[in-house]
């Protein structure tokens, strides 16, 4: 059986829960937990800013994009803080393509804020 989005949703935020955990308990010198985080960032940023787009397209809205999804959910009611949500993004997309392209305490940080975030999504 295919997984639901929620469900979906639901295990990445545990996976990125596991990460943040797994990077603060990391040896000196261990780059991988950090990739990890990088990565479970990602999925989940992937799966929500796909909710939105399908909850706000729902309304009749259109969303091509991570960030317009953001903006017309945020029109819509289904978020707060939309800067905050569209820095997320950004950050994860410069994950994707460089892991160190921003300072690691700050990727983390931003981390932290989309469990949060995601933990508060309904």
């Amino acid at each position: 059986m295919v997984p639901t989005r929620a469900e979906k949703i639901a295990k990445a935020i545990k996976n990125l829960e596991q990460s943040i955990r797994g990077y603060e308990r990391r040896e000196q010198g261990d780059d991988l937990p950090f990739l990890a985080l990088c990565k479970t960032v990602e999925v989940l940023v992937e799966y929500l800013w796909k909710e939105l787009k399908q909850r706000v397209e729902a309304e009749g809205l259109f969303a091509v994009s991570p960030k317009e999804a953001v903006r017309q959910a945020a029109v819509l009611g289904l978020i707060s803080e939309p800067d905050r949500w569209i820095k997320i993004i950004l950050a994860r997309n410069d994950s994707v393509h460089d892991y160190f392209g921003i300072p690691e305490s700050d990727y983390v940080a931003l981390a932290n804020e989309l469990l949060e975030k995601a933990r508060a999504f309904k």
